[in-house]
């Protein structure tokens, strides 16, 4: 932000350009050699902008860096106009002195961070494809499998379904192999998975699947919600939960 206001540029409009990248980087999780601000000139920008820089983000699909939002500093353009329409006085005062605001507009395209977000996250790698979403923005927070098709195992899964789906987009999936029900999961940006298996029957644990590493921990299901709340949210690290177990 330092090097922003040194360059020359208002420091308020510093400060939301470093808003703006908090939230691609850490948010929406787009690699940093995927994000960038490009600046466009006074031939380029809208006349009633002071300074406008384009949010652009790669997109492989569509050939390279291209324009998913922008921050514009619009000066005192909107409200002089209202203020002439209107006939009214829309200054303010502050320190004692009347003052006009200035107008900063953040302008994000819905479609286009989405499909910045497709392009970013889906991977075939192998015989694997994986839909790397952030876990906030996936549509299914964790799937809900039982090891086995017998011996209690998908009762005690539809048990735990019902007890999550109250506060969780969870999915029921008893279908097919373990292998390929995480495989279905993956493919979809789920970020999390919980299989029921025979340990689960004996200390009431379940396994725990991170999509992105396929790593595998056990925990209490009963410390499940609060576990994957804490991954959604960023406020838990996968890795800390504790010893990874072989993978199911």
């Amino acid at each position: 932000v330092g090097d922003l206001i040194a360059s020359g540029l208002p420091g308020f409009y510093a400060y939301h350009m470093a808003i703006v990248q908090r939230f691609y980087l850490d948010r929406l999780r787009i690699p940093r050699d995927r994000f960038r601000f490009a600046e466009l000139d006074e031939h380029e920008r809208a006349f009633y902008n002071k300074v406008h820089f384009d949010i652009q983000v790669r997109q492989d699909s569509l050939g390279g860096f291209k324009e998913v939002g922008g921050v514009h500093y619009r000066t005192d353009h909107d409200l002089t106009g209202h203020a002439a329409g209107s006939k009214k006085d829309l200054a303010v005062l502050v320190g004692g002195r009347k003052v006009l605001p200035h107008v900063i507009e953040l302008s994000f395209g819905v479609d286009r961070n989405l499909w910045a977000l497709l392009d970013a996250g889906y991977e075939i790698a192998k015989e694997r494809a994986v839909l790397r979403l952030p876990p906030a923005l996936a549509p299914i927070d964790l799937g809900v499998f039982p090891l086995l098709s017998k011996g209690g195992m998908p009762e005690r899964a539809e048990t735990l379904h019902r007890e999550l789906r109250t506060d969780f987009d969870t999915f029921y999936d008893d279908a097919g192999s373990i292998g390929k029900r995480y495989a279905r999961m993956d493919e979809i940006g789920t970020p999390f998975c919980a299989t029921v298996d025979h340990t689960t029957l004996d200390d009431g644990t379940v396994t725990l699947r991170e999509r992105d590493t396929m790593a595998q921990v056990r925990i209490p299901a009963q410390s499940l919600a609060a576990t994957l709340r804490g991954l959604i949210h960023g406020h838990a690290n996968f890795k800390d939960l504790g010893p990874a177990v072989a993978r199911s």
